[in-house]
């Protein structure tokens, strides 16, 4: 039987709505608890929801049952989400003391701002949510972390919490169940209780030094990754872990790729980069000469050394 996809499409809408409406529900509680609280946004991910705020001091962990059990009371009280519809002038005097709903609302190019409001919250917020409070099925907060605002580290530093959220307890079970299985197979632990990799604070954060035994795995994978090359009719090249800034402006990647590319270096009359990629390197290898279409398909391949500039907590 072929899936209804408009089915599936609506459930995942529903259950979004639910999961957004969750995260209200949430900084309802926050707002209850620290009444000069800043808030940032609070939108819906895979399997849940988060909020950032900017409050007056750190959360625990034990803070957490604590929202929790004031959330559900909220959910019970089964309180309607009433939309309502404001210019931005009267939008900034709503949210007047907000000042990161502020800069989203001068960022508006409608002048027209949707307002949710349910119980004593209200909030910027495009929606939808469900009809009330009482719709809302089983959630859990999973866990505090650090978040610049706008992902910025110019910004100041904002207080996320996380949640998951599903229509019935099982599955909330089920999902957690899971993510522990996950939790011991994470390559970090596996890695690190195989002897594969140990870290050094001299040679710097998220940069491993594989042991013998990891190095063993990565010659045996590199030999497989070749021969199946091989057999595929692709030749192996080396080109160079670095390059002039020019050839990532040539190819285009230098705009979309220069945030999370490492400084250039200025050596001599030239401005050089570590790459991020291959691509343009193998490009000027097969602009090096004269092709004819006897070549095609014409199959190259390299392992290659990449360097991305990765944030503090983007290291997996």
């Amino acid at each position: 039987m072929v899936p209804d996809n408009k089915q599936e499409t609506e459930v995942k809408e529903k259950l979004d709505a639910m999961r957004h409406s969750t995260a209200h529900v949430m900084a309802e509680v926050v707002l209850s608890m620290f009444p000069d609280v800043k808030f940032g946004i609070g939108p819906t991910i895979e399997n849940g929801f988060y909020y950032d705020f900017d409050l007056p001091r750190t959360l625990t962990p034990d803070d957490l049952p604590v929202i929790e059990e004031k959330m559900r009371e909220i959910v019970a009280a089964d309180m309607p989400f009433l939309r309502e519809e404001a210019t931005k002038d009267e939008a900034r005097k709503l949210f007047t003391a907000q000042p990161y709903k502020l800069e989203l609302i001068d960022e508006l190019s409608d002048d027209i701002v949707t307002i949710y409001r349910q119980g004593s919250f209200t909030d910027m917020c495009r929606g939808p949510h469900v009809d009330s409070t009482g719709e809302i099925g089983a959630f859990r907060l999973t866990s505090i972390a650090g978040a610049y605002w706008r992902g910025s580290e110019r910004n100041p530093m904002l207080q996320r919490i996380y949640g998951i959220a599903f229509k019935r307890q099982q599955e909330i079970d089920e999902h957690l169940k899971a993510q522990e299985a996950l939790k011991e197979r994470d390559h970090r632990k596996i890695g690190k209780d195989l002897d594969l990799f140990v870290f050094s604070d001299l040679v710097g954060k998220g940069l491993p030094i594989l042991t013998e035994k990891g190095s063993i795995i990565r010659r045996e994978l590199e030999r497989f990754i070749i021969d199946e090359e091989l057999k595929r009719g692709y030749k192996h090249i080396y080109t160079p872990d670095l390059a002039k800034v020019e050839l990532y402006e040539t190819s285009g990647h230098y705009p979309y790729y220069k945030d999370t590319m490492y400084p250039v270096m200025k050596i001599d009359e030239e401005e050089l980069i570590l790459r991020p990629m291959a691509c343009p390197h193998h490009f000027q290898y097969y602009a090096s000469k004269p092709r004819s279409y006897r070549e095609l398909p014409f199959r190259i391949a390299e392992l290659a050394n990449q360097f991305r500039y990765e944030k503090s907590g983007e290291l997996v």
